[in-house]
């Protein structure tokens, strides 16, 4: 029996299901898991049996994000206590758990923290000053230099990323999973095609050049089908709102509850992904999952593992190319039913949380 230390969010829902799934699938190998969750909060330890293993369910000190003194010293009871022989660490719960582990370990524990995002994807939506974003960066650096065995990366791209901003090597590529929720397929009986995004309204995610770009092709082609819903929240919110206040054919749906993503995307007919920068993408595969096949920038690492005009149409994340994927769309609508059982189809194949836990437990058993 091992016993591995997990540092993230203990949820069946969003994308951190991908943790509480290992936890449980390596606790049915046998091992001792011991969980440690940002959100939700539990105010009392819990011990959740499999078979011969355990899941043992904490969380940090408060609800707060784990960054003060009192977080290392109620970590540094709990790595005492247990002793985990391998550390997976997520977002900045990585920090303390990978830290304080390879310290008192005297280096013998193993290591993985997750590389999520892009480093041009944090440097455009951050509001820090340049020197603190430099400051952030070199102690990234150092982090991942002195006390990481491996970092995880969600694709390609990311890994590529990783090695190019921080000059390291000890990268490895496992794709980040979903669990499958899907139940039937809405039929859309609207006479338009509905074009639907779902994220963070940021400037990293290009949902400005977007709108822009709806506006160009609306201009040109008066008579479109294609109608635009956006839903999320974020930095840009106010200014989205504003651009598209006189519009018929754009609509802003404000943050969803995540248990009406699925409808959101079921319902749609495709779903648009015009990221500037991107690791990944979570809500193109929870799209695939549904059935509905995407519209995807060149400038996220999940049109790599894509197929233009199979399960998707790609495009570059600038207006012009946005234009041409408007017309492209609507020409070529007829597809629409057969790209999205290929979607769902790559989503069975590469995205499946079984697949997932089989690979990630390998290379720590």
């Amino acid at each position: 029996m091992k016993t591995i230390l997990i540092a993230h969010n203990y949820t069946e829902n969003s994308f951190a299901s991908m943790s509480f799934n290992l936890a449980h699938h390596l606790a049915k190998l046998g091992n001792r898991v011991v969980f440690i969750s940002h959100k939700p909060f539990f105010e009392e330890m819990k011990i959740i049996k499999k078979g011969k293993g355990e899941v043992i369910l904490f969380s940090w000190s408060s609800k707060k994000r784990p960054t003060s003194f009192k977080d290392v010293f109620w970590f540094f009871k709990i790595y005492l206590k247990y002793k985990p022989e391998v550390v997976i660490g997520h977002f900045v719960g990585s920090n303390i758990t990978i830290g304080i582990s390879k310290l008192l370990s005297f280096g013998n524990v193993k290591t993985l923290a997750y590389y999520h995002t892009l480093t041009n994807q944090i440097l455009i939506d951050s509001k820090n000053s340049y020197i603190i974003r430099e400051l952030l960066f070199f102690r990234k650096k150092l982090f991942y230099k002195l006390f990481c065995d491996v970092i995880v990366c969600p694709s390609k791209l990311a890994k590529i990323d990783l090695e190019s901003s921080f000059s390291v090597s000890n990268g490895i590529v496992v794709l980040n999973p979903m669990s499958d929720r899907f139940i039937s397929k809405n039929n859309n009986s609207n006479d338009n095609i509905v074009v639907s995004y779902l994220g963070r309204l940021d400037a990293s995610k290009g949902v400005v050049d977007l709108i822009h770009a709806f506006n160009i092709f609306k201009n040109k082609n008066k008579e479109t089908k294609i109608i635009i819903n956006i839903a999320g929240t974020g930095n840009q919110q106010g200014e989205i709102e504003m651009l598209i206040k006189e519009s018929n054919s754009i609509k802003c749906n404000g943050g969803l509850r995540y248990e009406e993503v699925d409808r959101y995307l079921n319902e749609s007919h495709f779903t648009i992904i015009p990221s500037k920068f991107d690791a990944l993408n979570m809500v193109g595969i929870e799209s695939m999952m549904n059935f509905t096949p995407l519209l995807i920038s060149n400038s996220t690492g999940l049109s790599e593992y894509l197929i233009d005009g199979k399960e998707c149409f790609k495009f570059d994340s600038n207006i012009d190319s946005i234009v041409a994927l408007f017309e492209k769309v609507e020409s070529n609508f007829n597809l629409q039913e057969q790209m999205g059982v290929n979607a769902r189809g790559t989503y069975l194949k590469l995205f499946r949380m079984d697949n997932y836990c089989n690979e990630f437990s390998k290379r720590l058993l």
